[in-house]
């Protein structure tokens, strides 16, 4: 059984380390959740009910040496998805140190492929020919039509919908409950608030939101 440790320690972290024990304790999941590693020492020595295990500077020599211990990143806003994708290759941990976590209630196509570190939560639909990056979140409920493609680093948030076709790039943060109409491309860094209605492909380093989705401003 693999030892799962979240990077991070708020927010959708939490949320993560609690889909693990879901996973676990009601399916049978071959992994257990073990503790957070997170900087922030405010947060105590544990967060809802789970252990602290260390810093992110001592995570590599504490645990890279136990072949069954597995990380998944989970730290910094949404609002700053350049800076977090930097912050995680910062660590320059090696990929096979990260668990890719797909919950058991999500339906994934056998035709999809998806990343190493990358987590897939509870009730999502991924349909066939999807490709999917490495360090993505995929949250609550959400639904990636068939044949789309989403790189590397990206947050899609609860109940968001991807159309078919739809290209995906690096480092986005998709809102809550977000529409992306079939064929658009999001290029790197861009920001969709929550609610909107994509139906025009968005530049690199773009703030969009409304319905339909309007340009707010450059990142």
């Amino acid at each position: 059984m693999y030892k799962i440790i979240v990077i991070g320690g708020k927010g959708t972290a939490i949320c993560l380390a609690e889909q693990i024990d879901d996973a676990r304790l009601r399916y049978n999941l071959d992994a257990e959740f073990i503790g957070f590693c997170i900087d922030d020492e405010f947060l105590g020595k544990s967060i809802n009910g789970y252990p602290v295990l260390c810093k992110t500077d001592e995570l590599k020599k504490r645990y890279d040496k136990y072949g069954d211990v597995k990380y998944i990143f989970s730290l910094y806003r949404p609002d700053k998805m350049k800076e977090r994708t930097e912050l995680l290759y910062s660590y320059n941990i090696e990929e096979n140190k990260f668990y890719t976590f797909i919950h058991p209630s999500a339906y994934v196509a056998s035709s999809a492929k998806i990343g190493v570190g990358t987590s897939v939560f509870a009730n999502c639909t991924i349909q066939s020919n999807v490709v999917i990056g490495k360090h993505n979140i995929i949250d609550f409920n959400s639904m990636i039509g068939h044949d789309t493609w989403i790189g590397d680093n990206n947050d899609i948030a609860a109940s968001s919908v991807l159309g078919s076709n739809v290209k995906i790039k690096n480092s986005i943060f998709i809102g809550l409950n977000s529409t992306i109409r079939e064929n658009i491309i999001i290029n790197d860094f861009s920001f969709i608030g929550m609610g909107s209605n994509v139906l025009k492909d968005i530049q690199s380093n773009t703030i969009v939101a409304g319905n339909p989705a309007r340009s707010i401003k450059e990142i």
